[in-house]
């Protein structure tokens, strides 16, 4: 009884954390661009977004490994992993929304290294549920 209330704990613990870790990354990200864009009015141009949406994934997954690293509960770890997948997903899917078969491989490649990489290490099974809602949240938002 005790490990199953475990396993139900956990997966809870995960799901609420990673929808709050979705939150604060959009949120964040929200903040950003509006920084930007105020200093893009001057000019009209818009050329910042693409570096914006792709380097700010790439700076999510860089955090979540120096992440992976500390000593900060497990199941932290995971939703800040299913924040960093979404998040690097959604802004290369979003850039590259003309070339579905990319975007589909894309994200086929983050996941598939992703599970390895679990895989490799041993990891515990909620790892692999907050890639689960990684792809759910990506698909959902494309």
């Amino acid at each position: 009884m005790n490990k199953n209330y475990d396993v139900i704990k956990k997966g809870i613990l995960v799901t609420i954390g990673s929808f709050i870790t979705l939150a604060a990354t959009f949120i964040l990200y929200f903040l950003i661009f509006m920084v930007f864009e105020k200093g893009a009015n001057q000019g009209s141009s818009y050329n910042f977004v693409a570096p914006l949406r792709v380097g700010y994934g790439i700076i999510w997954l860089i955090l979540c490994l120096i992440i992976y690293r500390t000593k900060i509960r497990d199941w932290l770890k995971a939703s800040m992993l299913t924040g960093s997948l979404t998040t690097f997903m959604i802004g290369t899917g979003v850039q590259l929304f003309e070339n579905p078969i990319i975007v589909g491989l894309i994200m086929f490649a983050v996941v598939a290294t992703g599970i390895f990489l679990l895989h490799r290490m041993k990891k515990q099974w909620y790892r692999y549920y907050s890639i689960v809602i990684s792809m759910i949240a990506t698909l959902f938002y494309l």
